[in-house]
């Protein structure tokens, strides 16, 4: 056993390998998958139409025939009706008793499968019989009033009684004529059913079919075989009997009753119900017979099937095939390119999809080499770049490390001094120093905070509507002290616009502006200028310092740059000043720019959204006061 699922798996697993890896296999296996589920469908949905209607026209046939060989017994009754109503159309007291034996032996005569015949007076007593199968007797009396049959005559005209076997062979019923009139006997009739088999004989449904009349009992009353018949054979057992006389639901009126016949056989059936006789004709044909065409059908379709199955095989394996040598072709030239061999370019004949992707490829390989080409160069400025930016962080931090250090010798030495218990105007000059020194430390841990926090990525701008007047204020609180010192003229616009941005990052940008207007302007003033246009606000902030050069204008925005003409006091930044300006104002996606000249001092412009103005906010109100 496992021998033998060992001998299945091992090709099953050599087919999904290679299904998995051949680009080729899943075209092919692709083609002949649409093709198999196309053909599929289209011909399943065919057939289902087909059989469908092939079943619905059987049916009608057999409802047809069956509906047909039920009114024609009916005829064959209704016919055998009048003529027994002729009989006794006169009033009883108008004829004697020789012309109704005339009229009945004249019936006789005139209906063959009448056995016997009785005649009736009004008041239910048998006045005359005649057979075929006897002798005639006449004024028998016998009381025929108080059956049930002469009953119903009397009332409803007519009634059939049920079917019986005279001498335990062929099949009879009575009926009775009759009229609700006093004057008007009644006739009795012994009405051999086994001429209704011609009728019944006659019905012929495709090659093996046939249909039979059974009773309420389901009792064979006409069959073909008459032999069942007069072995009063009952066949109430077969289900599609059964639906016929109504222990069944038949479903819908036109479907066939699937069942089996006396001999075991598989039949389709359709049936016909006599309300009056309270008979039944059932029709039978052979299944076999009936889904005759159907399965043709089947045949022819799984034949066209199978043959659309191999030109899809035939298609797919072509068209795979076709496939494969570019496929090949580029996955060789792509391995070559790949390991390196650059010069090497893939040949795929043809316009389509794969000769476009080969000479992608060797667009690829072109832009590779010329890449490879220009490589060690990129690598060489890359490094000079590095190795610049390395100095300057390196001359950064030792900058850095003179300028902290100043500041803090200076607090030590005032420090120092302050122990020695100085005279009070002294101690006052100590305390604006060491207030001072404080104030420069604060400052470059500010600016090397926000350095750091610009290059880690942290900040994130906190957008707001706000006055712009609190914020220049606070500039002219804070700058206005240097500038004194200095010896130069702070001007700064009392701006009432309202902006949206970061206040403190504004601020901030602000902050280091003037801060290196009043730094590097030796006499002289600074001013700050608000314009507005256009819905922005031009803050420029103008000096009348040493001017910058213009080669070093698209540089003093980058960090650690600092500048080679100091200020009048001989104090330097740590040149993180204007990277910060530039930095917060991209993030807060101000524009900033620059106009400077040699000996002419600087103009630093920036230019912020401007806002309506908001007249609850606190700020405002602070303004306006």
């Amino acid at each position: 056993m496992n021998r033998s699922i060992a001998w299945i798996a091992t090709p099953l697993r050599r087919v999904l390998r290679a299904f998995r890896r051949h680009l080729s296999v899943q075209v092919a296996a692709a083609i002949i998958g649409v093709a198999a589920l196309v053909l599929g469908a289209a011909g399943g949905w065919s057939l289902y139409l087909f059989a469908g209607a092939q079943m619905t026209a059987i049916a009608s046939m057999h409802q047809l025939q069956a509906t047909t060989a039920a009114a024609s017994i009916q005829r064959f009754v209704d016919d055998i009706e009048t003529h027994l109503r002729s009989l006794i159309g006169p009033s009883w007291a108008s004829t004697g008793e020789d012309d109704r034996r005339v009229d009945a032996l004249r019936m006789l005569r005139a209906l063959p499968a009448v056995s016997t015949l009785r005649l009736v007076d009004p008041q239910g007593r048998e006045q005359l019989r005649v057979s075929r199968l006897g002798p005639d007797i006449a004024g028998s009396g016998t009381d025929l009033g108080q059956t049930e049959a002469y009953g119903a005559a009397r009332q409803r005209g007519r009634h059939v009684g049920a079917v019986y076997f005279l001498d335990g062979s062929e099949p009879y019923v009575t009926i009775h004529v009759g009229g609700a009139s006093d004057r008007r006997g009644s006739v009795v009739a012994d009405v051999n059913l086994k001429l209704i088999s011609d009728t019944v004989a006659g019905i012929r449904i495709g090659e093996a079919g046939r249909a039979f009349l059974v009773d309420q009992q389901g009792r064979l009353i006409s069959h073909p075989d008459i032999s069942l018949v007069l072995r009063r054979t009952e066949v109430s057992s077969l289900r599609h009997v059964q639906v016929a006389l109504g222990s069944l639901p038949s479903g819908t009126e036109a479907e066939l009753v699937a069942g089996h016949d006396l001999d075991g056989g598989s039949v389709l059936s359709a049936h016909a119900f006599l309300p009056s006789l309270g008979w039944s004709v059932i029709t039978e044909l052979p299944r076999a017979e009936a889904l005759a065409p159907v399965n043709a059908a089947i045949r022819l379709s799984v034949a066209t099937l199978l043959g659309g199955l191999l030109a899809a095989i035939a298609c797919g394996t072509l068209i795979a095939r076709a496939m494969l040598r570019p496929i090949e072709t580029l996955t060789v030239g792509a391995a070559r390119i790949g390991a390196g061999d650059l010069d090497h370019r893939i040949a795929v004949s043809g316009a389509n999809e794969l000769a476009q992707l080969g000479d992608r490829f060797n667009d690829m390989a072109a832009s590779l080499q010329v890449a490879r080409d220009t490589l060690e160069e990129k690598v060489r400025l890359r490094t000079r770049e590095l190795a610049l930016a390395n100095r300057a962080k390196s001359r950064f931090l030792a900058s850095a490390s003179h300028d902290l250090r100043q500041p803090l010798h200076a607090l030590s030495l005032f420090v120092d001094e302050l122990q020695t218990r100085p005279t009070g105007a002294r101690r006052a000059r100590l305390n604006d120093n060491l207030s001072d020194a404080v104030g420069r430390l604060n400052d470059m841990f500010d600016a090397i905070l926000d350095a750091s926090r610009i290059e880690t990525g942290t900040i994130r701008p906190q957008i707001s509507r706000f006055p712009l007047a609190p914020l220049l204020a606070a500039l002219h609180a804070i700058f206005s002290p240097a500038a004194a010192a200095r010896g130069l003229r702070l001007d700064i616009d009392d701006s009432a616009v309202w902006v949206e941005s970061d206040r403190s990052l504004l601020q901030r940008i602000l902050q280091n502006l003037v801060a290196n207007a009043v730094r590097y302007t030796v006499t002289g003033d600074v001013r700050l200028v608000c314009s507005e246009a256009d819905g922005q606000l031009t803050i420029a902030v103008i000096d009348t310092g040493p001017g910058i050069s213009t080669d070093l204008q698209s540089e003093i925005f980058h960090e650690f740059f600092r500048a080679s003409t100091p200020g009048q006091s001989g104090e330097r930044g740590l040149g993180l000043g204007l990277f910060i300006v530039d930095s917060y104002a991209k993030l807060l996606g101000h524009p900033v720019s620059l106009r400077s000249e040699p000996g002419s001092g600087s103009c630093f412009e920036i230019r912020v959204p401007v806002v309506p103005a908001a007249g609850d906010d606190p700020l405002a109100r602070s303004a306006r006061r």
